[in-house]
């Protein structure tokens, strides 16, 4: 049914096409409304339908973006907290200062012979040989896992941020008053 708005209460009345080139009452405040004639009653109509239309699809889509956007942060933000918990539970065994320090009071023991021939052994293997030692290994591992972790926490808070805007940035469905049927 077409809805024509009351010329003096601005209030919503649905007409029965029935009535199309009569007058009628305003039920709010009884004043007279012109109907229109039957085919730009129809074409009222026409344009009333086409307009509800696109509203009610794009909540929709509005409702399944939101939905995926909150997925991705629930699984964005589990996948932080393994990581996480992965980098908490990593014990690096020395450091490098450590490991220096470790190696200079272990030299500061050592005779001038032995001294001569740590030297030797030393001179058998290039720097590029030895690599790295376990303990840079593991940390190593143990930062990966942290940044895994704070990459997937802001894509989580990204996710979570967006759903809410989309949200709360969606048109607010009007709070007009229900048209009274004539």
């Amino acid at each position: 049914m077409p809805t024509l708005s009351c010329p003096a209460c601005s209030r919503p009345v649905e007409v029965a096409t029935s009535r199309a080139g009569s007058d009628i009452q305003c039920p709010a405040c009884n004043q007279t409304i012109a109907v229109p004639k039957l085919g730009e009653l129809r074409q009222l109509e026409n344009e009333q339908a086409a307009a509800g239309n696109p509203a009610s699809s794009g909540r929709i889509g509005n409702r399944v973006a939101f939905a995926a956007l909150l997925a991705i942060a629930a699984v964005a933000g589990s996948i932080a907290a393994y990581c996480l918990i992965r980098y908490a539970t990593i014990t690096v065994p020395e450091t490098t200062e450590g490991h220096i320090a470790g190696i200079e009071e272990m030299y500061s023991q050592l005779s001038a012979a032995e001294l001569v021939r740590e030297w030797q052994e030393m001179e058998k293997f290039t720097p590029e040989a030895t690599g790295p030692y376990r303990y840079q290994h593991i940390a190593t591992e143990k930062s990966g896992w942290l940044r895994q972790g704070l990459t997937a926490s802001a894509i989580a808070a990204v996710a979570a941020l967006i759903a809410v805007l989309l949200i709360a940035l969606q048109p607010r469905r009007s709070t007009a008053p229900v048209p009274d049927r004539i």
